[in-house]
């Protein structure tokens, strides 16, 4: 067996391409904060940085070092553990929402650390804990200003994520997955940037960027750390390092909101020509783009009063976001273009072949399960349960969990002839693997009518003797 392929590989392996975003993450980071300080040197009419390293390019690097070897200023009557704790959860939630953001998808690999299938629900989830950084800090403080600043931030987060909530149900309707990479795969089109989620939902586009603003704290909606008013709101007594973790976790998340808008209406790493290959460059060159508008209205748009932010996010973004919800669910009913639900293409010609050899030989294995009179082969099966109370009718994703499912499937049929489970599981599990295979080439949406009629036919009680007929037809399904 291969070193990798042991448990302790796979764990460095997944360490290591942690490690690897994150410091691409990091580095990123450095030379965007260079961006935003240049974005305001031009607004203004002055040079901004210039002096460190080459066009001042390494300025964030000494800006790093400055805040690491300082000292660790912690309040007197500060709640020590609450204080160095919070920073700390803005930094982390922020950096594992990463983990579901796909930078690249082709028909080979994906660029991703873990591409589940409810991945803008995961990444909602995350984002939404981030007001306890916030909170905790301003509180543990044991301050007026950060208390005050810690308020803020999390009537104004929570008021903002409702209308964010709403904008990506949008998108959703229109796509029908939680998968970020199916999202983009939706906007894959031959028009380019005019097959693009922007176009349809253009009014929401406006919305989210906006929300995503008064999200992550930044300004015209930087209430929460308001100099005018609280000095630096709940960030007033950190320093050194927590300051630094504070100040990351902010940009980095601004980043995400960055990657999303990308991902959910401009097409994540699809070239906006037709014809010039995809790519990560386009992914990466999108979100620039976006954090240069970030940057942009912090320079150019004056900061609004925190009545004004409340009022536009309750009586102004959340009817509308609903609003928009119903429309566009009504123009998916109708099959609207732009707004109907994407289907997958099919898959590719050698993945089913793969898929198909692979249940042929699974077959294999399982027909010698069942003429075998030696029940010890049992352990074999270790870790698989049972077929019983497993739906079998789920949405097939891709390849890979094809094959995991039909793995189980045959599995799970021999172990339940070991354990004695019911004859219509027994039955199911074994024509499953044709409706499963074909359906996918075709759809990628798991069982068509004829897929349906077959496994309820197979529910039905049937004889032992019944088995190797069934059997016989599933090879032949396969083959």
């Amino acid at each position: 067996m291969d070193f990798f392929d042991t448990n302790f590989g796979i764990f460095l392996v997944i360490l290591g391409q942690c490690l690897l975003v994150t410091l691409f993450l990091l580095v990123s980071l450095a030379f965007l904060i260079w961006v935003e300080r240049k974005t305001f040197g031009l607004v203004q009419l002055r040079k901004s940085v210039n002096v460190v390293g080459p066009f001042g390019l390494l300025q964030s690097f000494a800006d790093f070092i400055k805040m690491a070897v300082k000292e660790v200023v912690i309040p007197a009557g500060a709640d020590k553990a609450v204080f160095l704790l919070a920073p700390l959860i803005s930094f982390v939630l922020v950096l594992i929402a990463w983990a579901a953001v796909p930078f690249y998808a082709d028909d080979e690999s994906i660029w991703i650390l873990s591409d589940i299938n409810v991945g803008i629900l995961y990444i909602f989830a995350i984002s939404s804990l981030e007001v306890y950084g916030v909170i905790m800090g301003g509180w543990a403080s044991n301050s007026k200003y950060p208390f005050l600043g810690g308020l803020r931030s999390a009537a104004q987060m929570i008021s903002y994520e409702v209308s964010i909530g709403f904008i990506i149900v949008g998108v959703l309707i229109s796509t029908g997955s939680l998968s970020l990479t199916n999202i983009v795969a939706a906007q894959d089109g031959d028009y380019g940037f005019f097959s693009w989620y922007w176009l349809p939902h253009l009014p929401m586009v406006f919305l989210f960027f906006i929300s995503a603003l008064a999200e992550t704290n930044r300004p015209p909606f930087d209430l929460p750390e308001a100099e005018s008013e609280l000095v630096a709101g709940y960030q007033v007594e950190y320093s050194s390092t927590l300051y630094l973790l504070y100040m990351i976790g902010e940009y980095m998340a601004m980043l995400l909101l960055c990657a999303l808008t990308t991902t959910l209406f401009f097409g994540g790493w699809l070239s906006p020509i037709p014809g010039l290959p995809d790519g990560v460059f386009w992914f990466v060159a999108k979100t620039v783009f976006f954090f240069f508008l970030f940057a942009l209205v912090k320079a150019v748009v004056p900061r609004y009063r925190y009545d004004q932010l409340m009022r536009l996010g309750w009586k102004v973004f959340l009817p509308m976001s609903l609003a928009w919800v119903v429309i566009v669910a009504a123009f998916a009913q109708f099959g609207m273009p732009g707004y109907a639900r994407w289907e997958a293409s099919a898959a590719p010609v050698d993945a089913v072949e793969t898929a198909q050899a692979d249940c042929t030989a699974l077959e294999g294995e399982f027909r010698d399960m069942i003429l075998a009179d030696d029940a010890s082969n049992a352990d074999l099966f270790d870790g698989f349960p049972p077929l019983q109370g497993r739906s079998v009718t789920q949405e097939v994703q891709d390849v890979n969990s094809l094959r995991v499912l039909v793995l189980q499937l045959y599995q799970g049929a021999a172990m339940g002839l070991q354990i004695g489970l019911r004859d219509d599981v027994m039955g199911a599990a074994l024509l499953m693997v044709d409706p499963l295979v074909e359906c996918y080439a075709r759809t990628h949406e798991g069982f068509d009518d004829a897929g349906r009629d077959a496994y309820r036919d197979a529910t039905t009680a049937i004889t032992p003797e019944q088995r190797l007929e069934l059997l016989e037809k599933a090879r032949e399904a396969v083959q």
